[in-house]
């Protein structure tokens, strides 16, 4: 009887605990990069209007020093303009990536987007075998990951008042 009393309570007590954070990592953008070279720019950007976000990499030339820069869609990657954040949206869970805050007057009024630690932009440099039918070379590309690391929420349809 007291294994059965036991099992029952461990049962219970697992059922308890706490959501364990799952770390969730995407490619969102990958590019050669032969002379460029990619910054550490990395960063959210808003179009409030009409509710959206993306992420924007700058990429610079090595030897000319001109950069450009790259605006990259992400799946999921939104704007709330009622509660001014950032939100990724995957699998009915939904994670904080940036707070917006308006910032100056008049003509020097502007967005400035903080980042809440909640999802990551990193890059990493990858050695990738391209077989040009004749050799194999090994290119260097260059990619950018989106790791959400919070456990999720689910999403509400209330997008008023925060809860």
């Amino acid at each position: 009887m007291s294994k059965f009393l036991l099992a029952a309570a461990l049962s219970l007590g697992l059922g308890a605990a706490p959501a364990i954070a799952s770390s969730e990592s995407r490619l969102i953008f990958k590019a050669p990069i032969g002379e460029q070279q990619a910054s550490k720019s990395k960063r959210f950007a808003i179009n409030s209007e009409l509710g959206r976000a993306w992420v924007e990499i700058d990429v610079w030339h090595n030897p000319s020093e001109t950069g450009e820069m790259h605006r990259v869609q992400v799946p999921g990657l939104s704007y709330d303009k009622a509660k001014a954040q950032v939100v990724f949206t995957a699998n009915g869970q939904s994670v904080v990536c940036a707070k917006v805050q308006e910032s100056g007057v008049l003509i020097f009024k502007h967005q400035r987007i903080e980042a809440t630690g909640d999802c990551e932009l990193t890059r990493r440099y990858v050695q990738v075998p391209v077989d040009n039918g004749f050799n194999v070379e090994v290119l260097e590309h260059f990619e950018v990951y989106l790791n959400t690391s919070q456990p999720g929420r689910p999403v509400s349809s209330d997008s008023g008042a925060s809860g």
